[in-house]
């Protein structure tokens, strides 16, 4: 009997418990679908991830006020950005941050949220994507001009829908233009995209942020950028040397370097962390399809126990006994995976249209969902089928 006949044996066979394979297979479907799911959403979030952060770029570092010491802490200051500047050879931009709470009103409308003061020279290091409006002008931040880029999610409470570039807000009782709203950041970047406001580093560190200290004007961070070719790595050894020699450091710091790259690292170390873990929740399920295969395998076995000893009486093989069981079961597990895919890509695709995660559906995802489907009812269908096989054909006669 060649394996097309045995397809067709096998295929009328299932057709005749057509129930009872529709209710086996559902373990296997809800199993494969869910692996599929679950694969493309850790593969979507980790390129999510990486998306996000990649306006920050991979060169670039963060330094920021803060830090282990606590006793002779020395704030930085607008000459530690310029020594970094002129003297930090691996430093390509220079951009310092001064941060306050900003009081907005416009009308009625009040609210609250990050004031950020910026250079011009922070849009040419880290991406910053606008729903309206613009960044600054060089021009506008030379001449101190008092103009704001706000937040959406702060735009969308003062104004609603409404555009609010060229209309002016009080921000800490000064009178500011706006002319920009920022496009919602999912995962943020180093200052606050979503809730704050820019406005002109010169601007912040005059009359809105409290800027005076012994050592100079303060900052409370900068972003520096490396030169071509040289890693953040490098450059981040030299900045920190640099910065505890003029800090007088010799145990604990008294800021602190944040890396890019191991944000990033460690966002997409989570996504794995979380896509394996779901990924094995949701193989239990197989396993327990595989179960049912098997035990549906040996009811059908015991019932068809006549035909199988007619079969062998008429000189059917072990052989073709156990190749049309195993078929049965193999074709049964690939009936479920094939539906389970459909409905596991189906899923996919409807997420990536509702949210702003985009699964992505792997082609080494359905291959393995093709293989584990086979492997399934191959693995637990080969006992049954010995058992079948094995079967004495005149005991089989016997039986009623």
């Amino acid at each position: 009997m060649n394996w097309l006949e045995n397809l067709k044996l096998a295929a009328g066979a299932l057709w005749a418990n057509r129930l009872r394979s529709v209710l086996t297979m559902i373990g296997l479907v809800i199993g494969i679908g869910a692996v599929i799911l679950v694969v493309a959403l850790g593969v979507g979030a980790q390129r999510f991830v990486s998306d996000q952060f990649a306006g920050l770029g991979t060169n670039v570092i963060g330094i920021f006020n803060a830090g282990p010491r606590t006793r002779g802490r020395q704030p930085l200051t607008l000459a530690d950005i310029e020594a970094v500047r002129t003297q930090a050879s691996s430093v390509r931009r220079v951009a310092p941050i001064a941060v306050g709470q900003g009081k907005i009103n416009w009308g009625d409308h009040k609210s609250q949220g990050q004031l950020q003061g910026v250079p011009f020279n922070i849009s040419q290091i880290i991406r910053i994507n606008f729903s309206q409006g613009r960044f600054f002008t060089p021009a506008e931040i030379d001449n101190r001009k008092r103009v704001v880029i706000l937040g959406e999610l702060l735009s969308r409470k003062l104004f609603g829908y409404e555009n609010p570039v060229g209309k002016t807000v009080m921000i800490n009782d000064n009178q500011m233009t706006v002319v920009g709203v920022t496009k919602r950041s999912f995962f943020g970047s180093w200052i606050d995209l979503d809730r704050g406001m820019l406005v002109p580093l010169s601007v912040a560190l005059e009359s809105l942020v409290a800027s005076d200290s012994p050592f100079g004007k303060k900052v409370d961070g900068f972003i520096v950028e490396s030169k071509p070719g040289v890693s953040s790595a490098e450059m981040t050894f030299e900045v920190r040397n640099l910065l505890r020699l003029r800090h007088n450091v010799t145990d604990r710091e008294d800021f602190l370097i944040a890396n890019a790259q191991d944000v990033v690292n460690l966002f997409n170390g989570v996504a794995l962390g979380v896509t394996v873990v779901l990924g094995l929740t949701a193989a239990i399920s197989l396993v327990v399809s595989g179960i049912g295969i098997m035990n549906i395998m040996l009811v059908s076995v015991t019932e068809r126990t006549r035909e199988i000893g007619l079969r062998k009486a008429l000189g059917a093989t072990e052989e073709v006994i156990l190749t049309q069981f195993v078929i049965e079961a193999v074709l049964l597990s690939l009936v479920g995976g094939v539906i389970g895919m459909a409905w596991g890509i189906a899923a996919a695709l409807g997420i990536a249209n509702i949210s702003p995660l985009k699964p992505e559906v792997t082609t080494w995802s359905i291959l393995l969902a093709v293989v584990v489907s086979a492997g399934t009812g191959l693995f637990f269908g080969v006992f049954p089928a010995r058992r079948a096989a094995r079967l004495d054909p005149i005991v089989a006669l016997r039986t009623e």
